[in-house]
């Protein structure tokens, strides 16, 4: 029996695990699936709706019986750290040793965070999975007990970014978008379609800032508010970073696999 290894459980992964299965011939075949969130596969491009029932399974592409059932190993909350071509092998981040005889990358992106001073700061979070956005309730919660009037900041006026805007404001939080660009959503939409969605936009209680750029993130252990530059700061006690995704492709860099300029790693 040959083993195929399939290192990412994403949205891609997961489409690759339906089409195996579909395909006949495949009991000649043993697959295994690595993914280093602890949960199967979900439709992250609605990840927005996780605030209206805060159901996780609700997102699920399938549960994690449907591997079992269709002879397929689900290994969730572990990573792959290395993979080993010579050897034909793969090592995870719990120093497991597996092998293969075919190797599928599947390792989606990451959520890119620009190097700003203070971003590590408590109340600093990324849109990217089920995780943060529980983090981001919790921490909403928390300052709602202690600031009658809490603020929620969001980097990017990108799709996401404004869906995350959104989501401050259902969290009870005063929204406020901070975007680099003149305008929102600057690489789908032109200057009259941004202005119309603006508007839309501030008729229902989000704030834009435009055509700022983020100097430094205040505060001492948590955030306290968004320096721009000399005497422009904007307050906020949380801040939802979204500028944006990188891909996953340091798997395919450290084993040696050649890179091209379009290169992108699906998932």
């Amino acid at each position: 029996m040959k083993n195929i290894i399939v290192v990412g459980n994403g949205m891609v992964g997961y489409k690759f695990c339906e089409k195996f299965v579909a395909q006949s011939g495949n009991e000649a075949f043993k697959v295994t699936v690595f993914g280093e969130e602890p949960r199967p596969a979900y439709d992250r491009v609605h990840l927005s709706e996780f605030f209206e029932n805060q159901d996780a399974k609700a997102l699920e592409m399938a549960p994690a019986e449907w591997y079992a059932e269709n002879g397929i190993e689900l290994i969730t909350g572990e990573r792959v750290s290395d993979i080993h071509r010579s050897k034909k092998t793969i090592t995870t981040v719990k120093d497991r040793e597996f092998s293969y005889d075919y190797l599928v990358l599947a390792t989606g992106s990451s959520a890119f965070v620009p190097p700003i001073k203070g971003v590590e700061k408590e109340g600093v979070f990324v849109y990217r999975t089920i995780e943060d956005l529980e983090g981001m309730l919790a921490y909403a919660e928390k300052v709602k007990k202690t600031n009658p009037n809490p603020r929620a900041a969001v980097l990017g006026g990108g799709l996401l970014g404004l869906e995350a805007g959104k989501a401050a404001m259902d969290m009870g939080l005063e929204p406020h978008i901070v975007e680099f660009a003149s305008k929102l959503m600057p690489r789908q939409l032109d200057s009259r379609s941004s202005q119309v969605l603006q508007l839309k936009l501030e008729s229902i209680g989000l704030n834009i800032h435009l055509s700022k750029a983020t100097n430094q993130i205040l505060g001492d252990k948590a955030i306290t508010g968004m320096e721009f530059g000399e005497d422009d700061v904007l307050d906020c006690d949380m801040l939802i970073i979204s500028a944006g995704i990188r891909p996953r492709d340091e798997l395919g860099k450290t084993c040696g696999l050649e890179m091209g300029g379009t290169w992108w790693y699906c998932g």
